[in-house]
């Protein structure tokens, strides 16, 4: 699943990069697929002796499939208050949904740690590049200090002149092979 996942999120940074978006029905069916691939791997076959069950029934694994379906929703979950907040694109929860299904938990948390570290690096260099790094902070400090005023968390890029988004998907590629490449 690892080669997989890999395809996923190269095509997923590719995307997002080209077209600042990761297409729903794409990484639905590559959930789908996920979660076909879950229930016909996870279980080792057993051999067909007296007795034993139908193929597809000996084959199928619902608590593979329970465990796949439970990992995307948590990681949903985790993620969901950044996108709420637009922090995060929806594309990028979806996306981290799909890691978790594919990877287990334990990999998404580690990938997102490390995808935050190189989203920071990109985003800064972006900012100093587009020469917007001291108007970003400026919002950035009139948000928060309207946050703190107000006594209520306001999502960010909500009626804000912020013009360029930064593609989070190659940081999660990033994220992902640090990840991997020392597993």
């Amino acid at each position: 699943m690892e080669y997989l996942f890999f395809v996923v999120c190269l095509t997923a940074a590719a995307t997002d990069l080209l077209w600042r978006r990761i297409p729903n029905i794409w990484l639905g069916s590559w959930f789908l697929t996920g979660l076909l691939l879950t229930g016909l791997g996870m279980v080792p076959m057993q051999g067909a002796g007296p007795g034993a069950e139908t193929f597809l029934q000996e084959l199928w694994s619902w608590q593979a499939e329970i465990i796949y379906l439970g990992r995307a929703a948590a990681a949903y979950l985790l993620l969901y208050p950044a996108w709420r907040l637009r922090v995060a694109g929806a594309g990028d929860v979806k996306l981290g949904s799909v890691m978790a299904a594919f990877l287990g938990l334990r990999v998404f948390v580690r990938s997102m740690i490390c995808s935050l570290f190189f989203g920071s690096i990109l985003s800064f260099f972006y900012l100093v590049f587009t020469k917007s790094l001291r108007r970003r902070m400026g919002v950035f400090l009139a948000w928060l200090r309207q946050c703190i005023s107000n006594g209520r968390w306001i999502p960010y890029r909500k009626e804000r002149d912020l013009d360029g988004t930064i593609p989070f998907a190659p940081a999660v590629l990033a994220g992902y092979l640090v990840v991997w490449s020392f597993s």
